[in-house]
């Protein structure tokens, strides 16, 4: 019951919480694609899956100045040598969606935080994975490089369950093309 109530009190502060500096910046309907490195940990590392590449891209609407819904499509591959018990050219591949928060920022930088839940299935190049439920976190910053386009460097966490008690859980690092129509 506390934990309930801990959590009511967070989003009603997120909500009540002064928008970002740059209001006029943040438009209703946004698109971004993203590119960066995935680290895998826990299960994935162990088995001996190592860095590889990661894309995505994101549709956005911002319904308050300071709180956006996402959602996107994601695909995040991981290198894997012989001695891989993972497989070949082992990726997890899926979509998701989640809130975005806008923190008060100065106007050369929109600093942001955002989680989310996914769809996800870890596959190899022999064998496709179911799509399991997951979570991702993350976060970044929005700085513009023209009046609509911003550049947006990221972090991120992202966790679900790839089936037969593994967990495919890794760190994104990256870099997006942020677009406010």
């Amino acid at each position: 019951m506390r934990t309930n109530g801990l959590a009511a009190l967070l989003a009603t502060l997120f909500l009540l919480a002064p928008a970002a500096a740059d209001l006029e910046a943040q438009r209703s309907i946004a698109g971004e694609g993203r590119v960066g490195v995935t680290f895998p940990t826990g299960d994935l590392s162990d088995a001996g899956a190592e860095a590889g590449l990661g894309i995505g891209a994101e549709l956005m609407m911002t319904f308050r100045p300071n709180l956006t819904a996402y959602i996107g499509l994601q695909r995040h591959g991981f290198s894997c040598d012989s001695d891989c018990d993972v497989g070949n050219s082992p990726r997890s591949t899926g979509f998701g969606g989640g809130l975005k928060f806008v923190f008060p920022s100065p106007q050369d930088a929109l600093f942001w935080a955002r989680g989310g839940l996914i769809a996800h299935a870890l596959s190899t190049d022999d064998v496709s994975g179911d799509r399991n439920l997951g979570f991702e976190l993350g976060t970044g910053f929005d700085m513009p490089i023209a009046p609509r386009l911003y550049l947006t460097p990221h972090v991120g966490l992202i966790s679900h369950d790839a089936g037969g008690g593994f967990t495919a859980q890794y760190f994104t690092f990256g870099l997006g093309g942020h677009y406010h129509f």
